[in-house]
């Protein structure tokens, strides 16, 4: 019978965790849904009394949610692809390469993980300037090449591989680029599908750096753009949920489809080296 009760107390606790995690979710979608006077009663209706897709019209009518989410889509493919590349190579020499200073280069990369992006916002935005990017897409995509958080789970992964693997290739004649190409990377595919899903995510949803360096709305990517929706006079909150609505579809079907790989992330951040 205590295991009976323990069991009930333990699906209530989750119950009652995933109803709070999920209403947030459900509250978005059905203000999205609804016309905006009603939106404004007082006290506000849990279910939509006259659903409509209006919202959804005016946004993709009167706002420049196509270019947003193209944007959005292409920095975000640039920067998983571009970040997976130079994280996988400064990974490969940090676990398998051996060279002077090679521990503590490591502990330096591994320590600029507790640094605020606050505070490389300015050096960062300087350099950018340096080199006439702003207002491109170039601006977001280069800063972001390089995670210490992506290294450092990479280089935990690969310092796990067989240093007998690495022999073979040797001994059949293989070079250093030929090892890191055809027998690491294809042996690391489930810390690089977890990178890859933490890193699309990250830039998909990225706000401040975006907004510093970009000026042209037709450049913004959807995290910007929406917040452009917001008047002085008025705010519309089902334009603006409907906004929400169209730039978390992406997440949620990623998250559903390969969760799987953020429990192996998080796994590999544990492992020894």
């Amino acid at each position: 019978m205590k295991k009976i009760f323990k069991l009930l107390a333990i699906a209530l606790v989750l119950g009652i965790w995933s109803v709070s995690t999920l209403f947030p979710l459900y509250w978005m979608a059905q203000t999205s849904l609804t016309p905006e006077e009603d939106i404004r009663q007082i006290p506000p209706k849990l279910f939509p009394s006259r659903p409509t897709l209006q919202n959804f019209r005016d946004l993709f009518t009167y706002s420049q949610i196509w270019d947003w989410s193209v944007n959005s889509l292409l920095i975000s493919i640039s920067i998983t692809a571009g970040s997976i590349f130079v994280c996988s190579l400064a990974a490969y020499a940090l676990a398998k390469m051996n060279f002077k200073g090679k521990r503590l280069l490591f502990t330096a990369i591994v320590s600029t993980i507790m640094v605020p992006p606050q505070v490389t916002l300015l050096p960062a935005f300087l350099l950018i300037n340096k080199f006439g990017l702003l207002d491109t897409l170039w601006a977001v995509i280069i800063p972001s090449l390089a995670s210490p958080y992506t290294i450092f789970m990479m280089r935990q992964f690969m310092f796990s591989i067989s240093q007998d693997y690495m022999d073979a290739a040797r001994i059949d004649g293989a070079t250093e680029w030929g090892i890191y190409w055809r027998v690491i990377l294809p042996m690391s595919k489930p810390v690089i599908a977890a990178a890859s899903i933490f890193t699309f995510i990250s830039s998909w949803n990225a706000f401040l750096w975006p907004l510093i360096v970009l000026n042209t709305p037709s450049k913004y990517p959807l995290t910007v753009g929406l917040a452009t929706l917001q008047r002085l006079e008025m705010t519309q909150f089902g334009l603006q949920m409907a906004g929400s609505m169209v730039s978390a579809i992406p997440m949620i079907v990623i998250f559903f489809a390969f969760q799987r790989y953020f429990v192996k992330g998080l796994m590999t951040g544990g492992t020894k080296g």
